[in-house]
């Protein structure tokens, strides 16, 4: 059976890498072929059984409690997906000073920057900041 809360703690929070890109890359494959396969042997799946992002880990939302605080390190960095619904499809998350969600496309931007290309993180970082406008 599987559990039905969430690890607790920091080993939960994982910094996104180029090997974890490569993990959503083959997920992502991987969900195409099922798909592919259903579409040919005429398998249709109701709406309601298709899976659905978590709404507690939707972006903008504070990270629930039950995560427990992020370590310092892992704020305004990116990290690996929380929610199972995101887990392949091409994204990963930066979570700000108030540990707001933030969700961001994995794929490269203006097909020249990658999301580990310093320039781009520099753009996530200061996107996310909370620093009030005066």
């Amino acid at each position: 059976m599987a559990p039905l809360l969430p690890p607790i703690g920091s080993e939960i929070f994982k910094r996104f890498t180029p090997a974890s890109l490569e993990e959503i890359q083959r997920r992502h494959e991987a969900e195409e072929k099922e798909c592919q396969i259903r579409k040919e042997n005429n398998i249709e799946i109701a709406e309601e059984d298709l899976p659905k992002p978590a709404s507690d880990l939707e972006a903008g939302k504070p990270l629930p409690l039950i995560y427990g605080d992020p370590p310092p390190e892992f704020l305004n960095t990116p990290l690996e997906e929380l929610d199972p619904f995101y887990q392949s499809k091409k994204t990963f998350i930066v979570l700000s000073k108030g540990n707001v969600i933030y969700r961001f496309n994995a794929e490269p931007a203006c097909h020249l920057l990658s999301p580990f290309n310093p320039l781009r993180i520099l753009a996530i970082k200061v996107l996310i900041h909370s620093y009030p406008l005066r």
